[in-house]
């Protein structure tokens, strides 16, 4: 469950930084971030009936954490001024030290925020579908 949201989460964001649509990218999210979570928490209990397969669930709840795992770094992201990464390409930076020097210490108390909500939400999908799928 939290190595699906970590990866819908990167995702985003690197579509944030490669395309300059974070301001788009992070209305989405608002809009989605408390029903999606909501179903998350909810999923094993609406699909146990079904008998649904747990694995299945995991991924899927890990899908639907995705956007509140996003919705930190993505507030970071589209605060910082755009004109960085250009300054950063002018001054000789490739992509790598761009991300090392610039991207990750500004986003990096926002990133570990992220990580404990992921292990947080992971945690309670856990329980939630393992109390859903006892008799």
């Amino acid at each position: 469950m939290a190595f699906t949201g970590i990866a819908l989460a990167f995702a985003v964001l690197s579509i944030a930084l490669g395309t300059h649509q974070g301001q788009k990218l992070h209305l989405l999210l608002m809009l989605t971030v408390l029903p999606a979570t909501i179903l998350a928490l909810y999923l094993p209990f609406i699909a146990t009936p079904f008998h649904a397969n747990r694995l299945l669930l995991s991924c899927m709840q890990g899908v639907l954490i995705g956007p509140a795992i996003s919705l930190w770094p993505l507030t970071h992201l589209k605060s910082a001024p755009s004109v960085w990464t250009q300054t950063a390409q002018e001054l000789g930076a490739n992509r790598a030290a761009r991300f090392r020097l610039l991207w990750l210490p500004l986003l990096g108390s926002s990133l570990t925020v992220s990580l404990i909500l992921t292990c947080v939400l992971s945690g309670f999908g856990t329980a939630l579908l393992l109390k859903a799928s006892l008799p």
